[in-house]
Formats: structure tokens, C-alpha cells, sequence
């Protein structure tokens, strides 16, 4: 089985779901269960159609699933979608942004002196980390 994160966190989520794979099947439409051992192990893609009635039923992050999906299945496409879209932001990503918002609303932050070098430094942390994945 070669290298497929799309298959992992497919692998990673049934496994952490507690469900059976024919609940899984019957809930997301599969008329069998072994296509989803099919897919854990990478020996058939995940149909794209299907990512978000998995990830409701895994309780992923759809966008996330679609995501690496489509940078393994379609990287060309990916690349596009990346430099026109830009990526989605992660629940992480967003908590820290609405963070941000209040704190400004208060008046509590002013992107200035200290806090402003800090905030470019997280930034260019972030990308060498998105890089090297």
C-alpha cells in the first residue's frame, strides 16, 4: 500500500468513530462495507461526491477531507483552487482570528511596536510550517 493521506485520516476517523464500517456504509450510501476498507488502505480513492456525508457521519472537517483529497487526487487542480481561492481557514485558524477581532473591538490590541513583529513572526512561522508538510 503506498502513502495516502487521504486514506489515513479516512482510516484514522473510522476508527475513532466507533461505529461499524456497515453503519458507516449505511449511512453515507455505500451498498457495501468493504469498499471503506477499500478506501482506509488506499486501493481505491475516496469518491469526492462522498467526502461530506463521511465527514458528517465521522465527525471530520469536511473542508479539511476535501481538502487533502484533492491535493492528492488532483494536484493540479488543487494548486489553482489554492491561488485563486486561497486556502480555507481551519477551526483553529478561525478561533484565533475571532480572537483577534474581539480583542480589537475593545480596543485592546493596536498592530504597532511589539505586538505587530510578534504577529509577523507567527506569520512566517506559519508558512515554513505549511511548507514543510
Amino acid at each position: 500500500m503506498a502513502f495516502s493521506p487521504t486514506a489515513n485520516n479516512l482510516s484514522d476517523a473510522i476508527d475513532a468513530s466507533g461505529l461499524t464500517q456497515r453503519e458507516i456504509a449505511d449511512r453515507v450510501g455505500f451498498n457495501h462495507p468493504n469498499v471503506l476498507s477499500m478506501m482506509k488502505q488506499g486501493v481505491t480513492r475516496v469518491p469526492l461526491q462522498r467526502i461530506p456525508a463521511l465527514a458528517q457521519t465521522l465527525g471530520m472537517d469536511p473542508s479539511q477531507f476535501l481538502l487533502v483529497a484533492i491535493e492528492e487526487y488532483h494536484p493540479g487542480v488543487y494548486e489553482v483552487l489554492c491561488d485563486v481561492l486561497g486556502l480555507p481557514l481551519t477551526d483553529a485558524e478561525m478561533g484565533v482570528v475571532l480572537m483577534f477581532r474581539m480583542a480589537c473591538m475593545r480596543g485592546d490590541i493596536e498592530l504597532e511596536g511589539p505586538f505587530k513583529k510578534a504577529l509577523e513572526g507567527l506569520m512566517e512561522m506559519a508558512e515554513v510550517a505549511s511548507t514543510s508538510r
